[in-house]
């Protein structure tokens, strides 16, 4: 009886240990590259910026946004947008988890050549 209860126990603490999984990365959820006009515009944290030469037309851009696995992008990649007047356009980013992010993006057309 005693041999028997001493295997359970044994055969109880493999079984336990083989379900035990180290975590995992925490999988990204970023705005990987924002690009609009023929231009890669810069990421940075929750900011995207992008210089234009005078008298370039921003007012009809529509950028490509390439995010993370699993998330999506709202407005979505291609959509058109505004950035005259040095407008700020809002971009939702949603994980995977369903937690969201709120990234600004912005075009500035410089004054001089």
């Amino acid at each position: 009886m005693r041999k028997l209860l001493v295997y359970s126990l044994l055969v109880a603490v493999i079984v336990l240990a083989s379900c035990y999984r180290e975590p995992g990365p925490i999988p990204l959820c970023e705005i990987l590259s924002f690009s609009a006009g023929g231009k890669e515009w810069t990421i940075s944290g929750l900011n995207i910026t992008a210089l234009f030469p005078k008298e370039t037309n921003v007012s009809n851009l529509s950028p490509i946004i390439l995010v993370s696995e699993g998330a999506s992008i709202n407005p979505g990649s291609g959509v058109p947008q505004d950035f005259s007047n040095d407008k700020t356009v809002t971009y939702t980013l949603t994980c995977k988890d369903g937690k969201t992010k709120t990234y600004t993006a912005k075009a500035t057309v410089s004054a001089s050549n």
